[in-house]
C-alpha cells in the first residue's frame, strides 16, 4: 500500500477524492482527477515547465487552455449530445443557453489574470540558492559576514 502523498490533506485532495467517489463517475473525470493529481504531484517542474503548465491552465488570454475546453465542453455537451435531442424546443433552447454562459464566463479573460501574472512573477523571480545550511554553518557564516563588514574600510564606523 502506498505511504502518504504531499497532496493527503489538502482542499485539492479533498476535490479530487469528491471527483472521483462515487460509482456513477464518468471514465473522463477520473482520468481528469487523475491528470490533475498527477501535475500536482509533480516535484520534477522546472520554472520552464511550470510557467508552460499555467499557461496551459488557465493563463491563455485566447483562452485556448484548460479552462477554455472546460467551458467549450459544456457548450457541446448542452447543444450536441443525443440526450437534448429527446428535449422539447423550449427545454432545448434553455440548456443551450445556459451551456453558451457557461462556456462565455469560463472564457472570460478577466479568469486567466491570475494564472498569467503567476507567469511574468516566475519571469522576473530571482533564483535563490537551494543550498540548505545548517545551524553550525549559519552561524559560522554569519561570522565571516560580520568579521568581513567589521574589516570593511567601506562603511562608517
Amino acid at each position: 500500500m502506498a505511504g502518504p502523498t504531499p497532496l493527503d490533506g489538502t482542499e485539492l485532495a479533498d476535490v479530487l477524492d469528491d471527483l472521483v467517489d462515487g460509482s456513477n463517475i464518468h471514465p473522463g473525470i477520473r482520468s481528469i482527477a487523475a491528470g490533475v493529481r498527477a501535475i500536482a504531484a509533480d516535484t520534477a517542474l522546472d520554472r520552464a515547465a511550470l510557467q508552460l503548465l499555467l499557461v496551459q491552465l488557465a493563463g491563455n488570454a485566447d483562452g485556448l487552455d484548460v479552462l477554455g475546453a472546460l467551458g467549450q465542453l459544456v457548450e457541446h455537451l448542452t447543444t450536441r449530445t443525443p440526450a437534448v435531442q429527446t428535449l422539447d424546443d423550449d427545454s432545448q433552447k434553455t440548456l443551450a443557453r445556459q451551456g453558451w454562459l457557461a462556456s462565455y464566463h469560463l472564457g472570460d479573460p478577466t479568469l486567466r489574470d491570475p494564472a498569467a501574472a503567476a507567469c511574468a512573477a516566475l519571469d522576473t523571480a530571482r533564483e535563490v540558492n537551494p543550498m540548505r545550511l545548517t545551524d553550525e554553518q549559519r552561524k559560522e557564516l554569519s561570522r565571516k559576514v560580520k568579521k568581513a563588514n567589521d574589516d570593511s574600510t567601506n562603511r562608517p564606523r
